[in-house]
């Protein structure tokens, strides 16, 4: 009796854990779904875009500075959150009247090998003067003359 009860034990042990993988596979596989569908309804950017030589070797060291993040969490509600909105996903009010929709910046599309640093400050620096955005009718506003170096970093953090 007792085997037979090891036994049982054992099947339900298998049979929650290939459900929970199962089950954890398919969240897995819905949120992949739903990055891919928020970059490609967001925006149009389908390959990877290096930044300038200037702009490459840009790197910051704050990316766990508390202060820094809550200084840029202000400059991001006063500077970006109307197009990116207040989540960052793009879907802020004046998003719906842009040629070029803002980027939904919880997807991480920025990461590319050695580059996300520079490429997110020129980015930012830069707005949508910079090519290929520009002839994409991108209405991102150039940050550098508004944002010290410093602010930048910040709302970037």
């Amino acid at each position: 009796m007792g085997y037979t009860k090891s036994i049982a034990g054992f099947s339900v042990t298998v049979y929650l854990t290939v459900i929970t993988t199962l089950a954890c596979a398919d969240v897995n596989k819905a949120a992949e779904k739903r990055e891919h569908s928020d970059r490609q309804a967001g925006h149009r950017d389908d390959s990877w875009v290096s930044s300038p030589k200037d702009y490459v070797a840009q790197h910051w060291d704050g990316w766990q500075d508390e202060a820094a993040a809550e200084r840029g969490k202000s400059l991001f509600r006063q500077q970006c959150a109307s197009s990116h909105g207040d989540d960052g996903r793009g879907t802020g009010p004046a998003a719906k009247g842009l040629a070029y929709a803002p980027a939904n910046l919880t997807t991480h599309f920025h990461r590319a090998p050695g580059d996300g640093d520079g490429y997110l400050f020129w980015r930012v620096s830069e707005g949508g003067t910079a090519e290929p955005f520009r002839s994409q009718d991108s209405a991102m506003p150039t940050f550098k003359s508004v944002l010290s170096t410093q602010e930048r970093w910040d709302v970037l953090t």
